[in-house]
């Protein structure tokens, strides 16, 4: 590339990366470093756009490099964001306090990441994703040393000022959901990659700082995060290679260990004890039962309550009201580990309350459209490194928001929003536009990245 040539420069990392890597790197306690109502997450996504919006409007809009198929999330997604947007701003119309508002608004707003992260990926670099992918796989392995070490020290953390979370402390939701994809990540180092101790080593180190913790959608974000992992492994290796013969044996191994395993853990024992009531034994498991019947009544009166009035059920009751004290359900949640609970913990039930039948066929749709693109372009996601990790977001973080409050906060929505951009953007389009894709995909970028996929390899 010429000097004086900026026209033809791409960014140096996939738009929000930054802010990405501080919550995979510091999860909860990450998101809550700052001052409110200005904190680190919130800033590093201005930066990164900021910066974005600036390049494009000196040098204009690049072409993209052929790697997904669009530079959009797609008409589904465009019509939940579109919902969003007109929902929060009729709420505001209802007289409700400001900060609740804001409160209860912004992690639905931050679905804007996917527009960012669709975009920039469909124009970034080779050297750019793979820069990309370094950070983020840093911010994994940062996370796992700190939490290995919370874990089995107990340590509580280091109060961040205001009291909102402390330095080093774990919330299982989310810090399961993460070890997961770590553990898909580090297994998939662990299959492509020559030098496997460490991958083995960290893999081994993230299921047993899993088993210790007490999430049973936690462990379920680990299992389908390493479940993809390996799919993706698999339909990226030749069918005769001897990698693929080796991990096609492992499979019933693995299947037998954790047979053996998981009843002896805490997550395991409560899984079971949800599936089947009369194997509860143990207070651990008495317990799961206890917090799975208290969250079905409180899902079954939420929903109750939005079915009251046709125009609730329809659009819901907005943002910035407290619907779970209204539908009278909050004294179910009150005295767990969760303070100032305003969701239902189930992402689902909450879009039904806040934006009725017409905002839960929306993120239904978005939802579904992500997990048939995952299984329709499965063999596009394994050539890319960011598309794997991007995927392996998305997967590890619906169990623990289908059972938690994961979504509705900035550590869950950010990566996954930026994730799920990524995943829509690979979508597969019409054949014309195919065509056309695969005319900027034979590019000189293009071949050079393959080179490194194939080096890394």
């Amino acid at each position: 590339m010429m000097q004086g040539a900026p026209a033809t420069e791409r960014p140096k990392v996939v738009v929000g990366t930054a802010a990405v890597a501080l919550i995979l790197a510091a999860t909860r306690w990450g998101s809550y470093i700052g001052v409110s109502p200005l904190f680190l997450t919130d800033a590093l996504l201005a930066l990164g756009l900021a910066q974005w919006l600036i390049a494009r409007s000196a040098q204009g809009k690049l072409p993209v490099t052929g790697l997904v198929q669009r530079s959009r999330p797609g008409m589904v997604f465009n019509l939940f964001f579109a919902y969003v947007v007109v929902r929060v701003a009729f709420a505001f119309a209802q007289n409700v306090a400001t900060s609740d508002w804001i409160r209860d608004s912004a992690p639905f707003l931050y679905s804007f990441l996917a527009f960012v992260s669709a975009a920039s990926i469909a124009r970034a670099s080779a050297r750019a994703r793979t820069r990309t992918l370094r950070i983020l796989v840093g911010a994994l392995s940062v996370h796992l040393v700190w939490a290995t070490f919370s874990i089995w020290t107990g340590f509580t953390g280091i109060p961040l000022p205001g009291g909102a979370a402390a330095v080093f402390q774990i919330r299982p939701d989310i810090d399961m959901a993460v070890l997961g994809v770590g553990a898909g990540t580090f297994l998939l180092a662990a299959f492509r990659s020559r030098r496997r101790f460490w991958p083995i080593v960290a893999v081994f180190v993230s299921l047993a700082d899993v088993f210790s913790l007490q999430s049973r959608a936690g462990l379920i974000s680990v299992v389908a995060s390493m479940f993809v992992a390996y799919l993706i492994f698999y339909t990226s290796t030749p069918s005769k290679s001897g990698r693929r013969l080796f991990s096609q044996m492992l499979v019933p191994i693995a299947i037998a260990i954790l047979l053996v395993v998981l009843p002896q853990t805490g997550p395991g024992q409560r899984l079971i004890a949800t599936v089947n009531s009369s194997s509860a034994v143990t207070q651990a498991q008495l317990s799961a039962q206890g917090t799975e019947n208290a969250r079905r009544l409180v899902w079954s009166q939420v929903v109750a309550w939005t079915n009251e009035t046709p125009s609730r059920q329809l659009f819901g009751s907005g943002f910035g009201n407290d619907f779970l004290t209204q539908s009278g359900t909050i004294s179910f949640l009150e005295g767990t580990t969760y303070d100032n609970v305003r969701s239902p913990h189930n992402y689902f039930v909450g879009i039904y309350a806040r934006m009725g039948l017409v905002g839960l066929l929306l993120a239904g749709g978005v939802v579904l459209s992500m997990l048939i693109t995952i299984f329709l372009r499965l063999r596009l996601i394994a050539t890319d490194g960011v598309l794997a990790m991007a995927t392996m977001i998305v997967v590890a973080i619906l169990p623990v928001a289908s059972l938690g409050v994961v979504l509705e906060a900035p550590f869950g929505a950010v990566p996954f929003w930026w994730a799920a951009g990524i995943v829509l953007s690979s979508a597969p389009v019409r054949r014309q536009t195919s065509r056309q894709v695969k005319k900027h995909f034979d590019s000189t970028e293009a071949r050079e990245y393959s080179s490194i996929v194939t080096a890394d390899s």
